[in-house]
Parts: C-alpha cells; structure tokens; sequence
C-alpha cells in the first residue's frame, strides 16, 4: 500500500510541478518585461509634459518642484531631466543656478559619446528605453546658446566667451560622428555664429567676432534660408558690415559689396554708444509621436515595427516690438526677427537619421524572431508542442508590447528664436518687450544688455 501510495503521489505531483515551471516561465516573460518597460519610461511620460505646461504658463515655480528629484524623470532620462531644469531656471531669470545645472548637462553630453556596449545591447534586444537619452545634435548646440545667454544676462561675458568658443568644437564633433556617406542637414548653427559674433563684440575680441560673423553669414545665406527658410536677420547685416568697414581684409570683398545697400551705425560711432538686445523664445518645440505597425514573422508569431517621427504643436505667437523709453519720454522700437527655427531644424535633423532608425527598427524584432523560435524549439521538445506554442504566444505579446519608439525630446524648447536689438545713447532706459516691461537700464558707451523673453499663446 505504501509502494503504491508512493507512485501515486509522484504521477499526482508530476503535473503540478510542471504547471509551477510554466507559471513561472510566462512570469518572466510576460510579466516583468511589460513592468520594466512602464517603470522605465513612466516618470518622462507622465510628468515632462507637466513641466513643459507649467513652464509656458510661467509658473516655474511648481514646475521647478516636479524637477526637484532626477527620479521623476525615469532611469534613464538623467539629461533630459538636465535640459528641462537648465531651461525652466533660465526662464524663470536665475540664470546662476541655469548654468550650474547645463554645466552638468554638458558633461553628460560627453560621458553618453562613451556609452557602454552592455546598454547598447540591450536596446537591441528590448527598445531604445533601455538606453541613457543622448539627445539630438542641435540639442547640445542649443545648451551653448542658452549656457551664453546665461552668462550675458548676467554681465559676464568672459564666461559667455567660453561658450563661443566651445560651439566650434561641437559643431566638429556632430559632423565627425556621421561617415561620409551619411547625410547630415545640421552641420552649422547659424544663430549660434551669430550670437557668438556679439558677444565677442562685447568682449571686444574684434578679430574672432569678424569670424563669427563671416561664419553666420554662410550658414544663413547657403543653409538656412534654402533649408529652414529663415534668411540673415537684420542685425547680422549691420553688425558684418560695420565690422567690415572697420578691418576687413581683401577676402571680405565679396561680402562688402553684397551689404553695400544695407544702412549701418559706423564703427566709431557704435563704440559711443550702446545697445539693448531682445531674445524672444517663441512658440512650441514640436514632440515625438510613434509609428506603430504590426507585422506576422514566419512561423506564426506577430512582431512590431516602432520609430518617432516629430508632430509640430500648435501655438500662436508674434513677433515682439523692443522698445527703450528714455527719461525725456522718447522712444526708439524694433520687431524681433527670426534667427533660428528650432522646430524645422528638429524634424529635419530626424528625417536625416530616419533610414537608421528604420533600419534598427526592423533589425530588432529578427533579432527577438531568432531568440523566441530558440526557445520555443527547446520548450517542444522538452514539454510538447502545446507548450512550445504557449511559448510563441507569449513571444507574440512580447514583442508587441517590449517593441516602443523612443519618444523623448527636448520639450520645453521654443519653436522658434527671435532677435532683435536697438542702438541707443547711453543713459537710463525704461525696456519692454510688447506690453510687458522688463526693468530699467542705465547703459554707458559700448555696453551691451542683453533680455530673453518666452511666449506663447
């Protein structure tokens, strides 16, 4: 009776132990990748669009909250939680802690040049989340600019000079990561070149604003009016040409005579006076949105084909007048021109790269085909087919739900960015920007001050 009790007890157990493995095995790969993947993207899914609302309603404050803990941001979102907390504190005017924090940006640019094989490798196997974000290309020029209005805002302009100089080599370091062959629209900033070539005015660094200027000159003039159609604004013209006129050389010729009609404040007459220079930051940078399409794999099991594409985002927003009252009542204004058009040159710069994100894409789910049919090659023969099968369904629902396209971005940036600048005698001021007023100014000879500006309707 104990014999047979004892076999009984072994068929009767036999079956249960199989259903425990195969209730684990579906835990495993059903379950935790579906966690992994909500608790991996989550906190940027749910709480940057909040920040980004907070911040165009200028309550910086509360948006500043949600940005005290990097955690809020996911574990792998580290710079994009850098970026959004630079740029709401230099919107909200505190511009030293802004630089503190896109400082730290900055570095973390260039530790993610460096990124480990052991990450890299896991994307191929689950989805882009399972990478650090390394931002876009203009992104990193676009901390520059912001790092250097920083500066400027707060006098410093040797410390804004280092941002200049420092475009140079990202600029190179953007071009040299693409091969030869592999097309690349964002290979020069104009704005940038143009922002540095002020403040190396500013700095009185004649020589290296000259460059600056040539430099804004030919990107605005073969790249950005043909790409994003935005032609040099104003302000270029007058600065080159003044800059020209003072200690051009025989290369700048053909320069000097396509500015010729452009009316200017000569060299010496500039230096005695000043200047007061508007940055409006207009518009919404546009988001990420996925394509999505399902696709069979031979054998029976479905996989899924996933890539962001950029959605513009619809906002109204007009050019501001900058205007300077002196203290006898009279006034000089001028409207802001666009300088640099943040929402073309992101879908643009997407679309260049759109081929090798489609490219993995697609290589992703043969990879995750190859790996599944493996295992359940290995699970029919241990268990059965039915459990083989239990194995391709589990493999189907894998896929579909561990294949997402990376969509974050940047989205507290503006749409567009908006210069424009007044040459006034020195004195006291009273500046505005439309029907808002940003402060007085007492401004001596040659001084430059320098105001930003967020809006959006």
């Amino acid at each position: 009776m104990k014999k047979i009790s004892r076999r009984s007890s072994r068929r009767a157990n036999t079956p249960f132990k199989i259903s425990v493995k195969r209730k684990i095995f579906f835990y495993f790969l059903c379950v935790i990748p579906v966690l992994f993947f909500f608790s991996s993207c989550a906190g940027v899914i749910n709480l940057q669009p909040q920040v980004n609302s907070l911040a165009v309603a200028r309550r910086y404050d509360q948006a500043l909250k949600i940005l005290e803990d990097p955690k809020n941001y996911g574990s792998n979102s580290e710079l994009l939680y850098l970026l959004d907390r630079g740029l709401v504190l230099h919107l909200a005017g505190r511009y030293e802690e802004s630089s503190r924090v896109f400082e730290e940006a900055k570095n973390t640019f260039d530790q993610l040049y460096t990124q480990s094989v052991t990450k890299i490798g896991g994307s191929w196997l689950w989805n882009d989340y399972a990478l650090p974000y390394r931002g876009e290309d203009f992104e990193r020029v676009m901390v520059n600019i912001f790092q250097a209005l920083n500066f400027a805002a707060l006098g410093k302009i040797e410390e804004a000079l280092v941002e200049a100089r420092d475009v140079d080599s990202v600029l190179n370091a953007i071009n040299d990561q693409y091969a030869s062959g592999q097309k690349n629209v964002y290979r020069e900033d104009a704005f940038a070149r143009l922002l540095m070539g002020i403040l190396y005015e500013a700095g009185g660094n004649w020589n290296d604003a000259l460059v600056s200027y040539r430099l804004a000159w030919d990107a605005y003039e073969k790249d950005y009016k043909k790409n994003y159609g935005v032609p040099a604004p104003q302000v270029l013209k007058e600065n080159f040409r003044a800059l020209i006129e003072k200690q051009g050389s025989a290369n700048d010729e053909p320069y000097r005579r396509t500015l010729a009609g452009i009316p200017y404040v000569p060299w010496d007459q500039k230096t005695r006076q000043a200047e007061i220079y508007l940055i409006q930051y207009e518009g919404l940078a546009p988001i990420k949105m996925p394509v999505e399409i399902i696709v069979p794999v031979p054998g029976g099991p479905v996989s899924k084909v996933a890539f962001p594409y950029y959605q513009k985002r619809v906002y109204e927003s007009d050019p501001l007048p900058l205007t300077a009252r002196d203290i006898g009542g009279r006034s000089v204004m001028m409207e802001t021109e666009e300088g640099e058009d943040v929402e073309t040159i992101a879908i643009k710069n997407l679309e260049d790269r759109r081929l090798r994100v489609m490219a993995k894409a697609l290589i992703r789910p043969v990879g995750k085909y190859f790996l599944e049919r493996t295992l359940e090659n290995k699970v029919s023969e241990a268990h059965g087919r039915g459990s083989g099968r239990a194995v391709q369904y589990a493999g189907s629902l894998y896929n579909v739900f561990s294949e997402q396209p990376d969509l974050r971005s940047w989205q507290t940036l503006p749409a567009r960015i908006r210069v424009a600048r007044l040459i006034v005698k020195p004195g006291a001021y009273e500046v505005s920007a439309g029907s808002e007023s940003l402060g007085q100014v007492t401004l001596g000879a040659g001084e430059k001050k320098f105001f930003v500006v967020r809006t959006v309707k």
